[in-house]
């Protein structure tokens, strides 16, 4: 009955997940990221990354709720986990297109958690061959990319409050808080055994993109540079680490 329940839990947030951007941007004015524009945002190409993350997801969404895999260890590790990361997602989506931005610092945050709880379980999961193999892909994807927009969605939230994104504290703040996010992220890195690429791919890319960003101040882009380069650094050193222990 768990197995039951639990699929379509994960089946009905996935599919909110997906379709709540989607529809917002076909039907309305979307999620309106671009009224709150900060020293540490991402250029707008930089967002394609979400046409992989929702594929991934609904991959892994699929494989782990079909019948042979609907009993997998790895599906019922990460399967309310993630859940949870979905529906924050969703619910993150819905404040930013109805203009209640002051809500989203603490959603994504949250839905980013998510995401790493249910990343951290993977690591301890046994091996499947069934669909649901695709979870640490897809859940690498979501917490690399959620990671850092929830440190861009924090300074957000402080320019759709009134504070100038150009004052030089702020951009101080922001700087700090992008260097402290890329950290983080490179120490997830460093402790997976699954999902590590995926996670370093899309962490990087924020931060790589941003770095390539010309609008931006000179010290944002050299924080995002050495924070990519830091990422990079731990996949490349983890990666070798893990063959040579199986060596």
């Amino acid at each position: 009955m768990d197995d039951g329940l639990r699929s379509i839990a994960l089946t009905g947030t996935c599919a909110a997940f997906v379709a709540t951007p989607v529809l917002g941007a076909l039907l309305g004015d979307g999620e309106q990221t671009d009224r709150y524009d900060t020293v540490i945002t991402p250029p707008d190409y930089a967002f394609a990354v979400w046409a992989p993350i929702f594929a991934g997801c609904i991959a892994s969404t699929i494989g782990q709720c079909l019948p042979q895999g609907r009993g997998e260890p790895i599906s019922r590790a990460v399967g309310w986990p993630l859940v949870g990361a979905y529906a924050m997602n969703t619910a993150w989506s819905v404040a930013a297109q109805s203009d209640r931005f002051a809500l989203t610092p603490f959603l994504l945050p949250a839905a980013a958690g998510f995401a790493a709880t249910a990343h951290l379980r993977l690591q301890r999961a046994p091996d499947t061959t069934t669909w649901a193999a695709l979870t640490p892909l897809s859940t690498g994807l979501l917490l690399g990319w959620t990671t850092v927009a929830s440190a861009v969605n924090i300074a957000a939230a402080k320019v759709a409050s009134g504070t100038s994104p150009d004052a030089p504290r702020t951009v101080t703040a922001s700087a700090v808080g992008l260097l402290a996010t890329s950290a983080v992220a490179a120490g997830a890195v460093a402790r997976s055994r699954r999902g590590r690429l995926p996670l370093a791919l899309a962490a990087g890319w924020g931060l790589l993109t941003t770095a390539l960003s010309p609008n931006r101040p000179r010290r944002v882009r050299v924080v995002a540079a050495a924070g990519a380069a830091m990422i990079a650094a731990a996949a490349v050193r983890t990666g070798r680490n893990q063959r040579t222990s199986r060596g």
